[in-house]
């Protein structure tokens, strides 16, 4: 009896391996989405870094976003009516800046800052306060009749406007105009002006700045 018992337990025992069912390792839930966390973060650092660095004042303008030309035809002289003219003319979001391209022997794109009265001179009307690019940019000139219009449409802030050689970006921290053959230009920033290349570096708010305020026209 005790043999046949013993014979038994042996037949079963061969049934079963001697370490009991196998398993299958599974990773966590939770070092999988730590792997793609950090994969993630990754690769939104590396396109960050890509978009912002070596970026020209140039490359600013030409690829933001461009407005419809055919928007900016309307204007009005001082203290007239609107009329539909064949020139362009627009003015930034806050307007204290007013421009307009100007018929002339050479391309020419004229600025007008806000609150600065033209000077009568002995041999002319002196526009202190227009800013004038052709090949190059300058601030004054006699202009015995006026150049720029006022209540264009408004270039809203993050746009660019391009017509002929010249592009102009509406941005929150200024008025950014560039002659693209010659690649002279001039910011206006807090109403000062100053000169610029458009191999300059974008300035830092171009690349980091806030989010602008779109405002549209109240013409």
């Amino acid at each position: 009896m005790v043999a046949a018992a013993g014979a038994a337990a042996a037949v079963l025992a061969g049934c079963f391996p001697e370490d009991g069912p196998s398993t299958k390792d599974i990773p966590p839930i939770d070092e999988l989405s730590t792997e793609t966390s950090v994969t993630t973060t990754t690769t939104t650092r590396s396109t960050t870094a890509n978009r912002s660095t070596g970026l020209t004042l140039a490359t600013a303008i030409s690829t933001a976003a461009r407005v419809n030309n055919s928007d900016f035809h309307e204007a009005a002289l001082e203290g007239g009516r609107l009329e539909d003219t064949s020139e362009f003319h627009f003015s930034t979001p806050d307007a204290a800046v007013n421009c307009s391209t100007v018929q002339r022997d050479v391309p020419t794109l004229a600025c007008d800052v806000t609150d600065t009265p033209a000077q009568t001179r002995d041999y002319c009307k002196w526009e202190a306060g227009y800013i004038v690019l052709t090949d190059t940019a300058s601030q004054g000139t006699c202009a015995d009749t006026p150049w720029v219009w006022t209540r264009g449409s408004v270039l809203p802030f993050g746009s660019t406007i391009s017509v002929g050689t010249f592009q102009c970006l509406s941005d929150f921290s200024g008025l950014y105009c560039l002659n693209t053959r010659s690649d002279n230009g001039f910011a206006l920033r807090d109403g000062t002006y100053r000169t610029v290349s458009g191999a300059d570096p974008a300035p830092a708010a171009l690349v980091d700045g806030a989010e602008p305020t779109i405002t549209t026209s109240g013409r």
